[in-house]
Formats: C-alpha cells, structure tokens, sequence
C-alpha cells in the first residue's frame, strides 16, 4: 500500500468554510478559475500555485494536505504446472483467499465440455478446504488426483499467477485496526496448451507460458487485470502454429528470453519441434528430405 498527500479536498473545504466562490479563491490567489477547478480536483499539484492558495488562506502549504491510502495489487510470482505433484506442491505451500478460472486454449465444444468437467471436480469446494485441515485436505487431493491427470493427458497444463492486493481496512464505530490494511491473496489460474504461445497483439512480443520470463508474466497479468476492458490474448498451440499464420511471418516478434536466438537467428529448438510433433530428430530429417529434397533446418528466424 502506498500512501500520497492531496490538496482538493481541503481546498474546497477551506473555501466553502469562507463561503467563497472558485472565481473568488481565484482572484484572491491571484490564478485563473480553471486552475482552481483543476486543484480541486486534484488533477495538479503544482508547488507555486499550492503556495499561492495558501498564501490566499492565510495558511502554509501543509495545511492543505490530507493524506490518503492508496490499495495496490502486485503480481508476487508464477508456476507452470504439469503434473498433480507440482499442484498439490503450490497449493499447499501458497494459500490464497480468492481465485479466478480461465482456460487459454482452443477447443471443440466437446473438449471445452470435457475441461469444464474435469475443472469442476478439481476446484469443487476447493475454496472451503485448507491444507491445515488435514483429513479434509488428504481427503481432497486424493480425490483430485484423477481429474487432474486426465487434463495434463490432454496436452493442456495450468499457469497460475500468484497476486497480492491491498483491502483497506475501515474504521469503525471509533473503533481502529491494529493495521490500515492487510494483504490478501489471489491466484489466477489458467488453463493453457502444454507447448503454447501468446501475445497481447500482433504488434507485442510472442510469449511462451514461461514462469522463468518476468515479461510473459506481466503480460498475462495485464490481462487478467484488464479483462473487463475487453483486453484479449492472441493464443497459439505452439509457436510452430503461432509463426506461420498469414501474414505473422514478417510481423512477428520473438521474445528473446522464451524463445532466445539460436545461430543464424533461429527460435525454435529441435527439442521444442520434437515435442510438439512427437517425432523424433531422425524421423523429421526422414520427412522433410523426402518432401524437399533438403536437409531439416533447425528453427524459424
């Protein structure tokens, strides 16, 4: 939580006290009306023109002041979850107050109906449970287990953003916290391809779900945090599917720590290729001699 000092509230207090208009507090301070209007609201702070309404006041500048609380949220780390052990792992080590579901991927309707169920068995009453209560705990991942491997089997995996926000805490009734604030924890957990890729836009780097980037991070916190806004990310299997759309070749921009530049400015690893396809280094020199006549170039630039 941050705290800064603003000036219009006791401004326009101090003013209407003396039943003074903006115009009169204008000529007095000897600004314009506008200024006024716009200290008023807060929307400068200018240090000659604060001076100068105190002076018209008859008061110095930190009588005008009044402090305020501001509630701050703040990405704390990430985890990139393939397995049901690396789940409990989080979950039990991370304890959070609130969470919020999405799943990243492209699906048919069918497959869509299949991770909701399996998201449903293992979320179901997840927000009632806490590792310290220990037979209910046991009793849980025991139980998740299940559906959670049939969701790594579909070639999908989970990303979760671990956030820390601020909630103020009111006074009341005269009665006043030990803290103005206390911290409370969120995680946002999404469901995405095992091998995919995202960005913002076409303009904006091309992220692998990477919990070792810093950026692909922000970048998908931003979005969480601005979804109401209608912001969207571009979603890809993989980024040998993300790199060959029409139209992407000439446009796109790598991120050099999910995706760091091999020789000859080559991305894509044989590793990331043999993953994604399943095949093995031999097999797509095998294929691709024999439909190019060439050998298998290693990697898109």
């Amino acid at each position: 939580m941050r705290v800064e000092f603003r000036y219009g509230k006791r401004i326009r207090e101090l003013r209407e006290e003396r039943l003074w208009t903006q115009e009169h507090l204008a000529k007095v301070a000897g600004v314009d009306t506008r200024t006024i209007q716009r200290v008023e609201r807060d929307q400068t702070k200018n240090e000659d023109t604060l001076m100068a309404i105190a002076a018209a006041f008859d008061l110095g500048v930190e009588a005008l002041r009044t402090k305020w609380r501001i509630a701050e949220s703040r990405l704390v780390r990430t985890w990139r979850i393939n397995t049901y052990e690396d789940f409990v792992r989080v979950q039990e080590a991370h304890p959070w107050q609130m969470s919020y579901r999405s799943v990243l991927a492209g699906l048919t309707e069918e497959g869509k109906t299949r991770v909701d169920d399996l998201l449903g068995q293992i979320f179901a009453d997840r927000e009632y449970i806490e590792p310290y209560e220990t037979e209910l705990w046991e009793c849980y991942v025991r139980c998740i287990r299940e559906p959670l491997c049939a969701l790594f089997e579909t070639g999908l995996e989970i990303f979760i953003l671990d956030e820390r926000r601020d909630l103020l805490l009111p006074i009341v009734g005269g009665v006043k916290p030990l803290s103005d604030h206390m911290e409370w924890r969120v995680q946002h957990i999404m469901v995405v391809p095992r091998n995919g890729c995202f960005r913002l836009s076409p303009n904006e780097s091309l992220h692998a779900f990477n919990d070792s980037c810093p950026q692909a991070a922000e970048t998908l916190y931003r979005a969480a945090k601005n979804s109401d806004e209608g912001l969207s990310l571009l979603v890809y299997a993989n980024a040998l599917w993300g790199a060959t759309q029409p139209g992407v070749e000439e446009a796109i921009h790598w991120c050099d720590i999910c995706f760091p530049p091999l020789s000859g400015g080559a991305r894509i690893t044989f590793e990331y290729i043999e993953r994604v396809t399943g095949w093995s280094r031999a097999q797509l020199h095998a294929l691709c001699d024999a439909v190019t006549g060439q050998p298998f170039l290693e990697g898109l630039a």
